[in-house]
């Protein structure tokens, strides 16, 4: 009897153990990188994904256990950023959600090392395991998502690793992340916006075991689209087909298993579908499009030849350094990208402008600063996905450009500076010390609205001594420069050694013209002023007295000349006395 029961036991033990075994837990990985800032129609990525699985979770299976894993959330730069924030277990959904909605996206895109990280916890080799990863980019750590998919499949019970690439666009960078699922027998799905990240997050949670049974036939559709296209066009491609159909528009080279771009096939709010645009490439020749469902059922396929076009940029042969450039685009409508100039060689571009349709058609002129370095450059129209609509070649020579300004000028006062240059260019006119590179003063470049530029005037330190005029360009480049020296200013103050507290007090100026400032009373020993007055020209000659009030308290003051930068032109002490004194009597100031 007793071995009976134990039998009995061992049996229920063993059934026990297998329901668990085949209860299917999920660990979803989700992308912190800092890339998720970016915004599509006026959201955060994040917080699309935070949204969107909300929404999962409210219908997750109640048999399946899942956990969470995150990279990229804690720190810039560490490919080891990568975090179990929730452990395999029965779903917990209001712990999920917090837990997703305190992630702050930062760092790196580990995602391969992730995905292990996740298939380990699962106990991939021993159980059936299943990681969803949801990524906005590309590996950056260095690890081949590929290989550790052949891995993952070779040494798991059951593996299977399913891919969302969130806004990732290019065909390049969804390689490595197609690779990963379809080497664990998962599914790659692209989502562009929030209502497919939604679908593909349910079709991924969801997905039904693989089927040894061959797939029903595909339902087929009819492309419409021309038989010839412009390179670097907006090609729109109408589908009709029974409604209800999904997937997304690709365009291949002919021949090639490697699309270049793909659009969304979605239905129109009054029935069939909506038109598919796709970027057309800059390269011509023969090309297929087809409608291809998420399951890789191929709906229908149609030829189409891309054609060249008279690109060309309207643009001089050569220019003046430092100078702006107005450069016409010549070239079919519907063209993207931006006007790049480059030296000759180099591949970093030093300016750009973007290309803008024109009201009227065509392009608007695009304009460019030119670099003040004269040489050999080139300007490039480059499509938004790189590739070269048109270059020309540009030779930016060197202008005639001058400073006109004294060789010789009073210390304090302020100097006029005549420029003399081609038309176009911009900047500053810096004043420092020779053999200094911090400015003492500064003015912009001006055009003047006949011809030339407006003098430019700046105000000479008080101290005599040797000074530098530049003409400095945007880029920071020298266009001209000249030498000035500041000779002492001979300064005398008309004040009285002593005066009365609590008196008006007028001071006479004498100084060369065109220095300004105000004359202050200073306590002995104080940096802040009791009073003071503004100094000002007078309208035949010299300067105007300044009239001001003397302190009630009596002792050593000093009287300051003060630039309008605070340098002191000229002092002289003085005191204040209850009476003045003179012959024995005390005597009151006239």
């Amino acid at each position: 009897m007793k071995t009976l029961i134990h039998r009995l036991c061992v049996t229920a033990l063993c059934a026990a153990s297998a329901l668990v075994q085949a209860e299917e837990s999920t660990i979803l990985v989700l992308d912190a990188s800092g890339s998720m800032w970016g915004q599509l129609d006026g959201k955060t990525k994040i917080d699309i994904t935070r949204g969107a699985l909300k929404t999962l979770l409210a219908d997750w299976p109640r048999d399946r256990q899942v956990g969470l894993v995150v990279y990229g959330h804690r720190s810039k730069g560490d490919c080891a950023d990568i975090e179990t924030l929730i452990p395999v277990g029965p779903l917990d959904a209001g712990r999920m959600s917090k837990t997703v909605d305190a992630v702050t996206p930062k760092g790196m895109t580990p995602l391969s090392a992730a995905v292990k990280q996740a298939a380990e916890a699962l106990k991939y080799t021993e159980n059936k395991a299943t990681v969803i990863l949801l990524s906005d980019g590309k590996e950056t750590c260095d690890l081949d998502p590929c290989a550790l998919g052949a891995e993952l499949e070779q040494l798991g019970v059951d593996f299977t690793a399913h891919v969302i690439g969130f806004d990732v666009t290019k065909a390049e960078d969804q390689a490595g992340l197609r690779c990963l699922a379809e080497n664990t027998g998962g599914r790659f799905i692209a989502a562009a916006n929030a209502g497919e990240l939604h679908q593909a997050l349910e079709a991924t949670a969801k997905a039904p075991e693989p089927i040894t049974a061959p797939p029903p036939p595909a339902p087929t559709a009819e492309l419409f689209a021309p038989e010839s296209a412009v390179k670097g066009t907006r090609l729109t491609v109408e589908v009709k087909a029974a409604e209800g159909l999904k997937g997304y528009e690709y365009l291949f080279p002919r021949g090639r298993d490697q699309h270049l771009e793909f659009a969304g096939v979605r239905p129109a709010a009054t029935g069939g579908y909506q038109p598919v645009e796709l970027r057309l490439p800059a390269r011509v020749g023969d090309y297929t499009l087809k409608w291809i469902t998420d399951d890789k059922q191929v709906l229908g396929e149609r030829p189409l030849t891309i054609v060249d076009a008279e690109v060309r940029l309207a643009a001089p042969e050569s220019a003046i350094a430092g100078t702006l450039v107005r450069v016409g685009l010549n070239a079919p409508d519907g063209l993207d990208g931006a006007l790049y100039l480059f030296a000759t060689g180099k591949t970093q571009h030093l300016e750009f402008s973007r290309a803008r349709a024109a009201p009227t058609g065509g392009y608007q002129p695009c304009e460019l600063r030119l670099p003040a370095i004269p040489g050999s450059y080139t300007l490039k129209w480059l499509s938004d996905s790189k590739e070269v609509l048109a270059e020309a070649p540009l030779a930016v020579v060197a202008a005639e450009i001058a400073l006109e300004a004294p060789a010789t000028a009073i210390a304090g006062t302020q100097i006029q500076v005549s420029l003399k240059a081609p038309d176009g260019l911009s900047g500053r006119v810096i004043l420092t010390a020779k053999g200094k590179d911090q400015a003492i003063d500064t003015a912009p470049v001006r055009e003047d609205k006949l011809q030339g530029y407006q003098p430019v005037r700046l105000r000479l330190p008080t101290a005599p001594g040797d000074y530098r005029l530049a003409w400095i360009a945007a880029d920071k480049a020298v266009l001209a420069q000249a030498s000035l020296t500041a000779t002492p200013a001979r300064i005398n103050l008309a004040a009285p050694d002593q005066v009365e507290k609590g008196t008006a007090l007028a001071i006479g100026i004498e100084a060369p013209d065109g220095l300004g400032g105000r004359l202050c009373l200073f306590a002995q020993g104080k940096k802040s002023a009791l009073t003071c007055g503004p100094v000002r020209e007078d309208k035949i000659a010299g300067y105007t007295p300044v009239r001001l009030k003397v302190p009630e308290q009596t002792g050593p003051l000093t009287l300051k000349w003060l630039s309008g930068r605070d340098e002191v032109l000229a002092e002289q002490p003085m005191t204040v006395v209850d009476d003045i004194v003179e012959g024995g009597q005390a005597i009151k100031p006239d």
